[in-house]
């Protein structure tokens, strides 16, 4: 992958970000229920779109170090619930927060698993 469309990718990351964030509540209740789902979708879109996020800031060719992507997401998922403030009928949550930082987690987790099956493959062939 290029880096510019890395950060292209990246950049519509933070786009669906902020257009969920900023969505009046009312339309993202009617969004959920057209679809009939028994759970909330804000919810996994929060942890889907930061855990893509983290996984695309860590891959090549951007290759950012886990603390430098938690750091990263924290910085996000603050500001993102701080715009519901002037979202319609939208309030920041800590548990949003928690969810985001949970994708990012899972990201980490995932990149460090990466990295010691990568290693452990290289190491057997020697």
């Amino acid at each position: 992958m290029s880096p510019r469309l890395a950060w292209s990718l990246f950049g519509l990351h933070i786009l669906v970000l902020i257009v969920g964030t900023q969505m009046p509540n009312a339309w993202r209740n009617g969004v959920e229920q057209s679809l009939h789902v028994p759970f909330s979708l804000s919810s996994w879109a929060h942890f889907v779109v930061f855990c893509g996020m983290s996984l695309l800031l860590m891959m090549r060719p951007l290759a950012y170090t886990a603390r430098r992507v938690i750091l990263l997401a924290l910085v996000l998922a603050l500001m993102t619930e701080a715009l519901q403030f002037f979202a319609v009928d939208r309030h920041p949550r800590l548990i949003d927060m928690g969810i985001d930082m949970a994708g990012t987690l899972l990201a980490v987790m995932i990149m460090a698993l990466r990295g010691r099956w990568a290693g452990a493959g290289r190491s057997s062939r020697q």
